[in-house]
């Protein structure tokens, strides 16, 4: 399951297009096999005074041999020009995308 952490939104973000513009980003590349209805997302807004200026969208995925270092940095700038089509092309934004091995990894779901 991708878990997808987005910091320094502001409270006027469109967060539901957002979140579509990240899971349509993510399920692009067929061949990565993520699942749309798997994508979990963490929005986090900034704080009132706060000048955080960079939005950082935080990627983590389990590691599979599709996913190469050039797969996935393709699929980082989709996920940050599909938020910049939500939030505007002036809007800043850095995209990591983390995969990690599941079978080396404590992982459980109840």
């Amino acid at each position: 399951m991708p878990l997808v952490t987005v910091f320094n939104l502001g409270k006027e973000d469109p967060l539901p297009e957002i979140e579509a513009a990240v899971r349509n980003a993510l399920v692009s590349m067929p061949e990565l096999a993520i699942k749309g209805h798997e994508v979990d997302l963490a929005p986090v807004v900034k704080p009132d005074g706060f000048h955080g200026t960079v939005a950082r969208i935080n990627v983590d995925l389990w590691e599979h041999a599709e996913r190469t270092k050039d797969a996935l940095q393709e699929l980082a700038v989709r996920v940050a020009r599909e938020f910049q089509d939500v939030c505007g092309t002036d809007r800043k934004v850095k995209v990591v995308i983390r995969p990690y091995d599941v079978g080396k990894s404590g992982w459980i779901s109840f």
